[in-house]
């Protein structure tokens, strides 16, 4: 083998290599492992993170920040916290910080590929979010950041609750209660066809 030829596979294997072992590392890493007090959510918010319940989110893919604001919230009384009061109440600081570690490391729920009931005009769809700046807070991807909720893939029929809690004020937000200001705009027929199309993104 000429010196040429070396240097062109010595090449190919110093660049190769940081990919490899970035493979091997993902396929070696091992599972996201739950906090004790997971265990009490997967009755409703399902194993891993993803719900099959009507009108409970998925929790799997949520920014750490987000999932942490919202058990603040509702802890403290700030979000009416339904059904989840008696858990809540207890939760500390460290329960708190481990839950929104562990549900931001879980894959997010995969879109919906069923045909939505509601028919979807993604033009117009298109037109709600961008003149609200959904993307703004939600990311362009509806991947959620910081203290703003992942969107895509997230269950239907709870961004329809979602957006009615925040339309009657049922639930506010923080900072200048934005939310309320979007959802209050929207017409019943847009909060549904957002919600299945929100669904179906991956």
């Amino acid at each position: 083998m000429s010196a040429k030829s070396i240097l062109v596979v010595w090449i190919l294997a110093v660049t190769a290599s940081p990919a490899m072992a970035s493979a091997a590392a993902a396929q070696t890493a091992p599972p996201v492992k739950a906090p004790a007090a997971a265990q009490t959510c997967v009755a409703c918010h399902g194993i891993k993170g993803i719900s099959s319940t009507k009108n409970t989110p998925s929790l799997a893919g949520q920014p750490d920040i987000f999932t942490q604001y919202q058990l603040v919230f509702m802890r403290d009384g700030a979000r009416d916290a339904g059904v989840m009061k008696p858990f809540v109440k207890n939760l500390t600081d460290d329960n708190i910080r481990d839950l929104g570690a562990y549900y931001a490391g879980l894959p997010p729920p995969p879109a919906l590929t069923t045909k939505s009931e509601i028919a979807i005009d993604t033009e117009r769809v298109t037109a709600l979010l961008t003149s609200r700046h959904c993307d703004s807070c939600h990311k362009a991807d509806f991947s959620g950041q910081g203290e703003s909720a992942r969107l895509a893939g997230q269950r239907s029929d709870y961004i329809v609750k979602a957006l009615h809690d925040y339309r009657t004020a049922v639930r506010r937000g923080r900072g200048m209660a934005a939310m309320t200001e979007v959802a209050v705009t929207l017409h019943e027929e847009d909060i549904e066809m957002i919600a299945a199309y929100l669904a179906r993104k991956p």
